[in-house]
């Protein structure tokens, strides 16, 4: 990436960072909030941290090894790759984790890069659906019942909004499964619409759908199927548990499927690529503990601010750790061009 590309996506994230902070911050009493930081319970607190760091990277690292099937990498490779993934998106704009992650792994354990970018993709997917599933789950049982006006047509949007993603999401995870099984389909099908293009496009396009072919054998079985959404499920399981207890730390005495429902808003805020969600995350989550559950503005914003921290320090520390081992440089690793991409 050139040197002008690298300065405009950098001034365009931190840009993003600071609007938002700036739509989060505004309104509130510091005092307050600050009162609301000091006040929360640090047992608590620390739940939710060692919650965070099971889940990642050690779950997330078991999965990824699965959906890296046939190609070999030690459990201290993907927990390192993994945890300097995070670091990187918390540190770097434009969620450049999700290109570090692959890189690192691919140096560290010698792999192709091509099939490790693959797996990130077909992770980014699976977590997709059971996020979107977590939500369904929230909104047929644990839906907030008094909102009125905007809150209630908000809420009913992103009901409707999350059953139809969530419908699509399941198509397509089941067309991505039947190619799995039959990669010659997908070659076959693939044919006429490559031949559209120019030969050396098609070419590159070629080749970019074999390494999709080849991260889909992690779904070829229904046992591997299994395994992989087992532990999705498990994932996303314990970072709801992450969220409930730093609820539990404020004394928001709300049911766990709750967290279901803060965890959406939360991927929502994280969407928006700044370094480590600075902003959107915090603007989201207090948003929807404040619009839809009634808790005060200022203990909603102390929540936001104990929940990206208790997530991302934590991990964040963890990778520099592993980064300084490896000798690597996030700088370096996020530079790396993607193979195969036109």
């Amino acid at each position: 990436m050139s040197s002008r590309k690298r300065a405009v996506r950098f001034a365009v994230s931190i840009g993003l960072a600071v609007v938002l902070l700036a739509l989060f911050l505004r309104n509130l009493d510091f005092a307050a909030v600050g009162a609301a930081l000091r006040n929360a319970h640090p047992g608590w607190l620390v739940t939710a941290a060692v919650a965070g760091l099971v889940a990642t990277p050690p779950i997330r690292s078991w999965r990824w090894g699965r959906l890296l099937k046939g190609y070999r990498a030690s459990a201290l490779d993907l927990n390192s790759a993994t945890a300097i993934g995070f670091a990187a998106s918390t540190l770097l704009p434009a969620r450049a984790g999700e290109v570090v992650r692959p890189v690192a792994l691919s140096r560290s354990a010698a792999l192709p890069l091509a099939p490790c970018l693959v797996s990130i993709a077909l992770e980014r997917l699976i977590d997709l659906l059971v996020t979107i599933a977590l939500f369904v789950v929230f909104a047929l049982g644990w839906a907030p019942q008094a909102l009125t006006g905007d809150e209630a047509s908000r809420f009913a949007l992103l009901r409707r909004s999350a059953f139809l993603l969530g419908a699509g999401t399941v198509a397509g995870v089941a067309l991505l499964t039947l190619f799995a099984a039959r990669p010659d389909l997908a070659r076959r099908l693939a044919a006429p619409v490559l031949r559209l293009f120019p030969e050396r496009f098609s070419a590159r396009l070629a080749s970019i759908l074999d390494s999709l072919l080849s991260g889909l054998a992690a779904l070829r079985t229904v046992r591997d199927a299994g395994i992989v959404a087992a532990l999705s499920v498990l994932l996303w399981l314990v970072i709801c548990f992450q969220i409930w207890a730093t609820l539990k730390a404020f004394d928001l005495e709300l049911p766990y499927p709750v967290s279901f429902f803060v965890l959406t808003w939360a991927v929502l805020g994280l969407a928006i690529p700044t370094p480590g969600g600075v902003g959107g995350y915090h603007a989201a989550v207090a948003y929807a503990l404040a619009g839809f559950y009634a808790v005060p503005k200022n203990t909603a914003a102390a929540f936001a601010l104990a929940s990206h921290a208790v997530s991302f320090v934590p991990i964040t520390l963890l990778g520099l750790g592993f980064l300084v081992a490896g000798g690597f440089s996030l700088k370096n690793l996020a530079d790396e061009r993607p193979p195969n991409v036109p």
